[in-house]
């Protein structure tokens, strides 16, 4: 009986598979132009994944290794549309600069130079929050980008970086100055480069006022 029922099984399934119309298996099957694009949308995938390490490459500063200019301007740009789109949203854009970089190269070399950019970059990344991301934007110049974050907190942030490089420069033959200034974002910037220009002037007003100091 067991085999009897499995060929009648059989038999009602090619029956409905006859049965089954020309619109119905249509259906079923993508037209050639859906399928075409699928395909190519799986390989532009296999693309992307494969570039990706060539993407790494062309958004870290060779030197440093954090991330670059080219990179800080799309996800400043990216942050900036975000805070414009969402009601409250907002960030701080923090500008680092390394004092006396000339003084350093002309007395001690470029080598250490060199090697004071790399203890910079290592100093902030591992000083800021895991979320902030570091840029090196010029040549003794660094960018910090506190994303979902006001000025106070900033203002936080950079009094405790000024402490930790304090505790830094006591056991290094050569201290390290650097300079900070910051801007949060508001809705009257009229786009992000109002906002890298309010901290890289307050970046050069902290750096006035160390001089004074000295």
């Amino acid at each position: 009986m067991k085999h009897l029922d499995s060929d009648s099984t059989a038999l009602t399934a090619r029956a409905n598979s006859r049965r089954e119309s020309p619109r119905a298996r249509r259906r079923r099957t993508p037209p050639a132009g859906v399928a075409a694009l699928l395909r190519e949308n799986a390989e532009l995938r296999q693309t992307l994944a494969a570039m990706e390490p060539l993407r790494e490459l062309a958004y870290r500063d060779a030197l440093t290794g954090t991330w670059n200019r080219r990179f800080f301007g799309e996800r400043l740009a990216e942050e900036f549309s975000r805070a414009r789109r969402e009601p409250g949203a907002s960030f701080t854009l923090v500008i680092v600069d390394l004092n006396e970089m000339k003084r350093i190269n002309d007395g001690h070399g470029h080598d250490m130079g060199d090697s004071v950019l790399r203890w910079v970059a290592r100093f902030l990344e591992q000083n800021v929050r895991a979320y902030d991301v570091v840029f090196r934007i010029g040549g003794d110049e660094f960018a910090v980008l506190l994303p979902s974050t006001a000025g106070e907190e900033a203002d936080c942030l950079i009094t405790r970086l000024r402490g930790q490089l304090g505790v830094a420069n006591t056991w290094q033959d050569l201290p390290v100055g650097l300079s900070f200034g910051s801007a949060t974002y508001t809705d009257k910037d009229a786009d992000d480069l109002a906002i890298f220009r309010r901290a890289d002037k307050a970046m050069y007003g902290d750096k006035s006022r160390q001089r004074e100091l000295d």
